[in-house]
């Protein structure tokens, strides 16, 4: 892994700045990663920028540094400090490189963050998983759903709309799941896409009723993408289009925890940042609050499901008075997380036969109903 130090501007921060008690103690530069222990979880920081604004964005992210790494120490973690990711001549040959870097992190176990001040990365993640020919559950917290086709880079009509990479003939994506849409801005079409494909949704007001119920879909996920816009303008001022609805930045924190723990999720991204609006650093103080909520949930992880095969975990089987004779759950005793169990002829992928769940879809079940995050599953099988 040591070449991958010729891919980026890397950096460093002055450590007499900071106390033994503070992250920095766990971060390890780009340009002495053979530094890093593969018996501790490691996740490596990557900034992307492919357009005209990257230097005043890459400024803005040395200094979200500052702030990340004077927060608490965090036991069991590293942060492999890339720095910033060298450009290509063109935004192609740069997602591309990106993409050939970050598939020689997800395979060495290290869990990539990018912030990106535009979607683009997502196409990065995309063909890394590509190179190292993996399926994989997509995650998206967003404000709403866009299915439209423009091209994301003015610059390179040579390139595909990323809606196409993704979503169009993508044998890799299993599933999609997207998180925090507001309804208002999200039209018809959208969510007939949404239906049609099997997908599954939660709105800005079922995560502000009860956050809980989006922790199943993230913990099913192997790449997370955060699109800042989703927080409320005064939570979050600095993003591409800073909405006077969305998450709070107590909501995204949870959400970054959860997404933490899942021992299934290998990629994040945090994209849309814009440092022009970053009234007192407000943004980029959210950020690096979310990031150190992630490394928090990546220390506590225990190789959960599907690292521990379910013989290993407590079954539950409740007998059902409907089509479906039963339903079988499982918890850990590791975590108390919960699944419960697809038909095996619906899915013959030992990996995903069992699906995340919560202890509530089990006292559903107890009372003759049939949660939905089963139907959905089911029908993404049939």
């Amino acid at each position: 892994m040591k070449e991958i130090s010729n891919f980026f501007d890397s950096f460093s921060l002055n450590h007499n700045n900071y106390k033994n008690s503070q992250l920095f103690n766990n971060v390890v530069y780009v340009q002495n990663n053979e530094n890093i222990s593969s018996d501790v979880n490691t996740i490596a920081l990557i900034n992307f920028s492919i357009n005209d604004n990257r230097e005043k964005f890459i400024t803005s992210l040395i200094k979200l540094r500052n702030y990340l790494y004077s927060y608490s120490n965090i036991d069991k973690v590293h942060i492999l400090d890339c720095g910033s990711f060298i450009n290509s001549v063109n935004a192609k040959d740069s997602i591309d490189g990106l993409a050939y870097v970050l598939s020689d992190l997800i395979t060495t176990g290290i869990v990539p963050i990018i912030i990106s001040d535009d979607r683009s990365v997502i196409l990065a993640i995309h063909k890394a998983y590509e190179h190292i020919k993996r399926y994989y559950n997509l995650a998206f917290i967003l404000p709403f759903i866009d299915i439209n086709n423009e091209n994301l880079w003015e610059k390179s009509k040579d390139l595909l709309p990323w809606h196409n990479y993704i979503f169009n003939n993508n044998l890799l994506l299993n599933t999609a799941t997207f998180i925090g849409y507001q309804s208002y801005l999200t039209d018809s079409d959208a969510l007939q896409w949404v239906e049609n494909n099997f997908f599954d949704i939660l709105r800005l007001g079922d995560i502000r009723e009860n956050i809980k119920a989006a922790e199943p879909y993230i913990r099913n996920s192997d790449i997370i993408c955060i699109d800042l816009n989703v927080m409320k303008k005064s939570e979050a001022p600095a993003t591409m289009l800073a909405l006077p609805n969305g998450l709070y930045a107590e909501e995204l924190c949870q959400l970054s925890y959860y997404a933490g723990m899942s021992d299934k999720s290998s990629v994040f991204t945090f994209y849309n940042y814009n440092p022009d609006k970053d009234i007192e650093d407000q943004t980029m103080q959210l950020i690096a609050q979310a990031i150190w909520y992630i490394a928090e949930g990546v220390s506590l992880r225990v190789k959960d499901y599907p690292y521990t095969p379910k013989t290993q975990m407590l079954k539950y089987t409740v007998i059902m008075d409907s089509p479906i004779n039963e339903l079988i759950f499982y918890r850990s005793t590791r975590s108390d997380r919960w699944w419960i169990e697809l038909p095996i002829n619906a899915n013959n992928i030992q990996r995903h036969t069992l699906i995340p769940c919560l202890y509530e879809d089990y006292l559903a079940a107890l009372q003759n109903k049939i949660p939905l995050i089963f139907w959905n599953a089911i029908k993404k099988k049939t």
